[in-house]
């Protein structure tokens, strides 16, 4: 099991934060390793709203599928990526903080079998590597907004 925090403050009010950083249509923009992305339901963005994404990590291309499964809209939302080889959980919150935003995710992944245990911790460093750099660049793209 693999879990981490990451928090960043954005220079940016935060109804447009949320707005883009909820909207799963721009996960291709921020997110590495992404080679397709489909929205697979219809409707505003909110509980229930799915996906597909294929990406390359570590050399292989995984398959998976997330749900939104909260969404409060201007204050948090969280999803599960619930296919593929890894299961994981991200929940985000959003927080005025004057003019600025503060966003802070917790991240949970559950490597199964994938990996091992052993493995599982090896896999940490990398992961939340590129999580920070995947957030440095969602950053950066909202604040050029």
């Amino acid at each position: 099991m693999i879990h981490f925090s990451l928090s960043q403050t954005i220079r940016r009010p935060l109804a447009e934060v949320f707005d883009y950083w909820a909207n799963p249509d721009n996960i291709p923009a921020w997110q590495s390793g992404i080679v397709s992305y489909r929205r697979t339901s219809t409707g505003p963005v909110g509980v229930g709203t799915t996906y597909a994404i294929t990406r390359k990590a570590i050399g292989l291309k995984q398959e998976t599928s997330g749900a939104y499964t909260a969404f409060e809209k201007d204050r948090r939302f969280a999803e599960a990526i619930t296919a593929g080889p890894a299961k994981y959980t991200i929940e985000t919150v959003f927080t005025a903080v004057g003019g600025t935003t503060r966003v802070d995710v917790e991240t949970t992944i559950d490597l199964g079998r994938l990996l091992g245990r052993l493995g599982a911790k090896a896999a940490q460093r990398p992961i939340r590597k590129q999580a920070e750099q995947d957030h440095a660049k969602v950053k950066a793209l909202i604040e050029a907004r």
